[in-house]
């Protein structure tokens, strides 16, 4: 092997060296991204099933007292959830639920009618 060889042969190997940890950053870029957004979606859900947890309570508890004010701030699994209920008519409340997890919050807002002696039903649901 002559000696120009070994040096052409070397500065090869160290392009494709560079190529190969260029796209290799990219990969990990590009999984780091959407890990974020797994993670996001999966705090997303959560959060949505809280809430409705908070909402579900709520109605529980309003279908067996029509003065019920609502769910005190409690932990859930791994978040916390709490409730509101406002009367707005004889037979007619709206609900403000809210779950709080991993620093972020969700608020729902329903409002429910409770005809004397039947099951409370949402009428209105809507997120805040």
């Amino acid at each position: 092997m002559v000696r120009s060889d070994t040096g052409f042969a070397l500065a090869s190997v160290l392009l494709a060296i560079l190529l190969l940890s260029i796209g290799l950053a990219l990969v990990a870029a590009s999984l780091q991204l959407r890990m974020q957004l797994v993670r996001r979606e999966a705090q997303s859900v959560t959060l949505t099933a809280l809430s409705d947890a908070a909402l579900a309570e709520t109605l529980a508890e309003l279908g067996q007292d029509a003065y019920y004010h609502g769910v005190p701030e409690h932990g859930l699994g791994p978040g916390r959830l709490r409730s509101e209920v406002r009367f707005l008519s004889p037979g007619r409340y709206e609900v403000v639920a809210t779950a709080t997890y991993a620093g972020r919050e969700r608020t729902v807002e329903a409002e429910v009618l409770r005809p004397a002696g039947a099951a409370p039903r949402v009428v209105r649901w809507r997120r805040r």
